[in-house]
């Protein structure tokens, strides 16, 4: 380069050729014959004119050998000139053509260069990824010791330092490869956390101290008792380290996903925890899952925290058991949710939740208390024949798709106050078996309680119908408030065409219990008249033109009261 440059140098440094060089170079051949011929006429006419004018003798010899002289010193010159620009222009040319050689070849050797040094990456990209390979099949063997479990446990951190090394390889891989990579070494993390540890089905058994007596269980063999301790001793102690182990595992992962709002740098991995026995806490609140999430049919035994979590890809919590408490508290599912089929053995708390595409809660089972308060379900829900055992809490939610709560179960109080329905909500044959607070909400669309049971109390105190409302077939056994309740449609407690679907009300709740006096400004009314049966006053609900069934539940035998329901004639029954 240093020479390149000295050869350059020179070329720019050489005597620039002149405009009168330029000019006598180009216009050589012209004026070379008019100096001559200009030189010539000059001698013959001087000479001539100073003769006319009487100037003779050698003077005149002279001068016209003088002009003959300065012409041919002109020629001269310009032939030096020519000759110079010539020379000039020559060695312009040889240094124009030495610089473009040298440049050539050291284009070539650059070129050659950059090959080796492609080349040379090639092969050392090849050489980390062949070590990362390698270091991932021992990795893996490290999974595999059952014998050693802090063996285990470095293949575990061996296998979670690759993955950020992957992922850090942006000067090697594309995005798609480097997720690529990641996501094989977590489908091995994934597997490992859904192989089964056959003393996990102990757990209960040896999360407890050795209880045996020598006497009463081995009948005083000192021997049995001592071998039979140490193998509790034993199972117990890899019991706890193979649950360290793998709450390692979801505690790397939940730091790698953190936070919900963001994701982090793992988030854009499938899980696949599918069938898996979480004999261990799992911990992933505030977790940010952007791909798949597949907990289909797991097992939690212990609790389940996902506060605060986001699930951003297709999310499926399926067949899953929760044996203690699930906290879902503030999740948010950015597409629908499906939990059907789930069981929920302690508290499942949804409160504040976020279910962007709608959710699947059918035949979920809630053994404990069940709080939707505040969630937030966009499209379609589906609690279809859903069991509440506990209490099922829905304080100020918001249904802003349709709602399918037809025949489920509430073991216990069912709150919907101050909910809010924005399509359709249907509770078709749906039990509630003690007190159901629909106060304060509002169903803009069609609504039906066909054939609810409520066997406790029905609050639906300030609620706001905008639609049609059905109440055709729906018992109700406890105190009933229907006020200040508003109806922009006419409600049915009677399917005219069919008699089998009135409302009906049972005798066992005073009438003070029932309150029917709708809103003042509530377009359509409940409205009541007194009747009298065997001297006593009651009343006979009427629902602008339809009559609603009253059936009394007085404690007969099943015979008896058909008899009397069928032998009565409705405008006299006792309505309480």
């Amino acid at each position: 380069m240093a020479e390149a440059s000295r050869n350059n140098t020179g070329v720019s440094s050489s005597a620039p050729v002149s405009t009168f060089e330029s000019f006598v170079s180009e216009h050589f051949v012209r004026l070379l014959v008019g100096i001559a011929a200009g030189g010539g006429a000059l001698a013959f006419l001087v000479p001539w004119l100073l003769y006319i004018a009487g100037i003779t003798g050698e003077a005149d010899t002279n001068l016209r050998l003088h002009i003959l002289y300065v012409t041919g010193g002109i020629i001269a010159v310009l032939g030096l000139v020519e000759t110079r620009h010539k020379n000039t222009t020559d060695r312009a040319k040889a240094l124009s053509e030495q610089a473009r050689q040298f440049n050539e070849t050291i284009a070539k050797e650059r070129e050659k260069i950059e090959a080796d040094k492609a080349k040379n990456e090639q092969n050392h990209i090849r050489q980390v990824h062949a070590e990362r390979r390698s270091r991932y099949i021992a990795a893996i063997e490290q999974l595999s010791n059952r014998e050693n479990a802090t063996t285990r446990l470095g293949g575990v951190y061996a296998l979670i330092g690759l993955i950020d090394e992957w992922l850090a390889d942006g000067a090697l891989l594309t995005n798609k490869e480097r997720r690529k990579e990641g996501q094989a070494i977590i489908n091995s993390l994934c597997a490992y956390i859904r192989s089964p540890f056959p003393l996990a089905e102990r757990a209960e058994q040896l999360d407890e101290e050795y209880t045996k007596d020598l006497q009463n269980d081995f009948r005083g063999d000192t021997e049995k008792f001592d071998a039979d301790k140490r193998a509790f001793t034993r199972d117990k102690a890899a019991l706890e380290e193979e649950r360290q182990i793998r709450q390692n595992i979801i505690k790397e992962m939940r730091e790698h996903l953190l936070d919900a709002e963001e994701p982090g740098t793992w988030s854009a991995f499938d899980y696949n925890f599918s069938n898996t026995y979480f004999f261990y806490p799992v911990d992933f609140s505030d977790s940010h899952f952007g791909a798949s999430s597949d907990f289909t049919q797991a097992t939690f035994t212990e609790k389940a925290d996902f506060f605060m979590a986001a699930f951003a890809g297709e999310t499926d919590f399926s067949k899953v058991t929760f044996i203690q408490d699930a906290d879902f508290y503030g999740v948010k599912f950015t597409k629908r949710a499906d939990f059907c089929k789930a069981s929920f053995g302690g508290e499942a708390n949804f409160f504040d939740g976020a279910f962007l595409q709608g959710a699947d809660f059918s035949e979920v089972k809630f053994t404990g208390d069940a709080n939707f308060s505040r969630a937030n379900f966009t499209e379609g829900t589906d609690f279809f024949k859903a069991t509440f055992t506990g209490d099922g809490t829905f304080y100020k939610a918001k249904f802003n798709g349709p709602l399918l709560l037809a025949r489920a179960l509430f073991m216990r109080n069912a709150a919907f106050s101050k909910a809010k329905f924005a399509q359709e909500a249907n509770f078709f044959m749906t039990v509630f078996t003690k007190e159901a607070d629909f106060s304060g909400s509002k169903f803009s669309g069609h609504t039906s309680f066909f054939e609810v049971k409520f066997s406790s109390s029905a609050n639906f105190f300030k609620t706001k119908f905008a639609e049609n409302t059905r109440f055709s077939g729906a018992q109700f056994n406890g105190p009933t408030n229907f006020s200040r309740t508003i109806f922009h449609s006419k409600p049915e407690f009677a399917n005219t065409p069919n008699k089998n679907y009135k409302a009906k009300f049972s005798h066992k709740a005073a009438p003070a219990d029932y309150s029917f006096k709708t809103a003042a400004k509530s377009p359509y009314k409940i409205d009541t008249r007194e009747q009298e049966h065997n001297g006593v006053k009651l009343s006979s609900l009427r629902t602008q033109c339809f009559l609603i069934r009253i059936i009394l539940l007085r404690g007969q035998s099943p015979q008896a009261a058909k008899s009397t329901l069928n032998n009565a004639a409705w405008g006299v029954l006792p309505t309480f």
